[in-house]
């Protein structure tokens, strides 16, 4: 039997929009607000949501399982590790903690869809080819990559007044996915992972572990032992998120650390290369110049030409 619960035990919240507002929703009409909640459900226990009258409510969840339930059909789902849904309409939904569960997931709220650019009030349902907002519940496969901006998203400082910028392209990046997702689930609707949410879980440790740990070596093996997860359940998560063998992956993160040295540092190339992990220089010129058309070099020549 789940309780009423008032408020959410948020550990974290972060809220941009005109004036502080928590968990609950938003009667504001020009803010966007982002809060990341993470808590531990000693009982049974939900929370009633209601999405923007005009507007938009996203919930992607980022640990265990939610139970979630519409008020205007009663059917309950799951909403597993990863995934999410999009809410339009001033609809309600109840989010459903299990006891003695661990809770982590984002609420975007958009109080207007205009706030985001030149959408309609309507342009979820013509998107999803549906007559009904109850259709726009599409939860989807568990979709890692999209947790990388949803992460990106909550870690934004609200203080700085450019960030306002980077919230509205995350959060169009991000409905933008969910929207792509579901065109794919329209044209292939029997495609699923076939990974268990644990292996999901361990899958999204190893590329924090990678992301953390760059400068070190890698390779399947260390990831494997680390995860205890089989070389092939481990290549088939990063195909099925990131589209790229661990490897690749490994590869594409470390060019990109490289590029934002050059960028924000006074390194030189050789310091570089040992900071990302790499032993030979030439092998790193070789796969920068892949990357970027430029060699490595003639990168940061031009960067700080176009920096003076």
């Amino acid at each position: 039997m789940y309780q009423s619960t008032p408020t959410l035990n948020s550990i974290k919240t972060s809220t941009y929009g005109p004036r502080p507002i928590t968990i609950a929703n938003s009667t504001s009409e020009k803010s966007i607000e982002v809060s990341e909640v993470e808590f531990h459900a000693n009982l049974s226990q939900y929370k009633r949501l209601k999405s923007p009258k005009n507007g938009l409510l996203i919930i992607f969840n980022l640990k265990d399982g939610i139970n979630y339930r519409s008020l205007s059909t009663g059917k309950e789902h799951l909403l597993g590790s990863f995934q999410s849904i999009m809410v339009t309409k001033n609809q309600d939904i109840d989010l459903m903690f299990q006891k003695e569960s661990n809770c982590h997931f984002c609420l975007i709220t958009v109080a207007k869809l205009e706030n985001l650019g030149n959408f309609k009030a309507d342009f979820l349902h013509a998107n999803f080819q549906s007559p009904s907002s109850d259709h726009c519940w599409y939860t989807g496969i568990p979709n890692i990559k999209l947790s990388d901006f949803i992460y990106d998203l909550m870690n934004l400082n609200s203080s700085f007044s450019e960030n306002e910028h980077l919230l509205l392209g995350y959060t169009n990046i991000i409905i933008g996915s969910k929207l792509a997702e579901f065109n794919h689930y329209i044209n292939d609707p029997k495609k699923q992972v076939d990974l268990r949410n644990d292996e999901i879980d361990r899958i999204h440790q190893c590329i924090q572990f990678i992301k953390e740990n760059y400068a070190q070596q890698l390779d399947v093996d260390m990831l494997c032992s680390k995860s205890s997860l089989s070389p092939q359940k481990l290549q088939t998560g990063f195909r099925e998120f990131y589209g790229n063998t661990v490897n690749s992956y490994i590869k594409n993160f470390r060019l990109q650390k490289a590029e934002e040295l050059m960028r924000t540092t006074e390194l030189n190339v050789s310091q570089i290369v040992y900071s990302i992990g790499l032993t030979s220089r030439s092998y790193f010129s070789k796969i920068f110049k892949e990357k970027y058309e430029l060699s490595p070099n003639d990168y940061i020549k031009k960067f700080k030409y176009q920096v003076a």
